[in-house]
């Protein structure tokens, strides 16, 4: 004896399944248009004052051959020698110690 079930067909479509991805794609579109292109906005800001003295700063002029010429740097003397090399490891890394 066979069991003959008939199921119901059903011609409509999940409409929670189709708006939750409408909803996911249109995230992801406008996720897309504002990381590419929308515009940026411009930022106003007001200049710190730590800045504006470093503008002052910048506007001094040195004369090189004012310091390189003075007496007291000409009387400086040399204390430190300059350091030489010396071993730099083994002359064959990969043998055995």
């Amino acid at each position: 004896m066979a069991l003959i079930m008939e199921q119901k067909q059903t011609r409509g479509s999940n409409w929670f399944a189709i708006s939750v991805f409408a909803f996911i794609f249109g995230l992801i579109l406008l996720g897309g248009y504002f990381l590419f292109f929308a515009p940026t906005p411009l930022i106003d800001t007001i200049a710190p004052s730590g800045l504006v003295t470093a503008e002052k700063i910048s506007e001094v002029t040195l004369d090189s051959s004012k310091i390189v010429n003075d007496p007291v740097l000409k009387t400086l003397r040399e204390y430190g020698t300059v350091p030489s090399i010396g071993t730099v490891g083994r002359p064959n890394p990969f043998s055995s110690f």
